[in-house]
């Protein structure tokens, strides 16, 4: 009799037992999903970050591979206004007569809330007298290279105020013809760059 009353009692141990297993097993599996949830919270190639540029840059000093720094100016999804972003020099060209300045800039990484991750992504060249490089004020005397047309067509105040007005339109010439007009990036530059691959985002 006394063995019999022990079968029962071993049936529950042995049920209380699996169903202890079953129950890690499922937390397990939560934790996992979560972790998997987490993971897929990411940033798609193709996404474009707009960055205010902290470091000062110049055609006629930069080298490739020189670094820069800034932070993210508008947020999105996974990483704030604010946040810090690295980058490299990819191409520079100084001024030299005949041929225009270029400075091209690469975005390396980017850090949020002390985690960095990094971050591949370009942006158009900048290159003296065009259209992008004036409307950035990028151009070390872009304005100037309008008033120098001025004084050469008119050698008056008159015509040097002209040619500034103009300077705009004609100034990628003067430019080209000149050598001393480097591509000049002052620090609070916004530009835009585009993400080339996909990056996976812990909050």
């Amino acid at each position: 009799m006394r063995r019999s009353h022990w079968i029962p009692i071993v049936a529950l141990v042995s049920v209380i037992g699996l169903t202890s297993c079953n129950e890690e097993k499922v937390a397990q599996q939560g934790a996992n999903t979560t972790q998997d949830k987490v993971s897929t919270m990411s940033m798609p190639s193709g996404t474009s970050i707009e960055v205010t540029l902290g470091t000062a840059l110049s055609s006629e000093t930069a080298g490739v591979g020189s670094s820069w720094s800034g932070t993210v100016l508008s947020g999105r999804e996974g990483i704030p206004a604010g946040s810090s972003v690295e980058g490299t020099i990819t191409a520079v060209k100084p001024a030299k007569k005949g041929d225009r300045a270029m400075l091209d800039l690469g975005m390396t990484a980017i850090t949020v809330a002390g985690q960095r991750y990094e971050v591949k992504g370009s942006t158009e060249a900048v290159i003296a007298g065009s259209t992008r490089a004036r409307n950035l004020g990028a151009i070390a005397g872009s304005a100037a290279a309008g008033a120098l047309v001025g004084q050469a067509t008119s050698h008056s105040t008159k015509g040097t105020l002209v040619g500034a007005a103009v300077g705009a339109g004609v100034a990628t010439g003067v430019v080209a013809a000149s050598d001393g007009y480097q591509v000049v990036l002052k620090p609070g530059i916004a530009m835009t760059f585009t993400t080339s691959e996909a990056v996976a985002l812990y909050p």
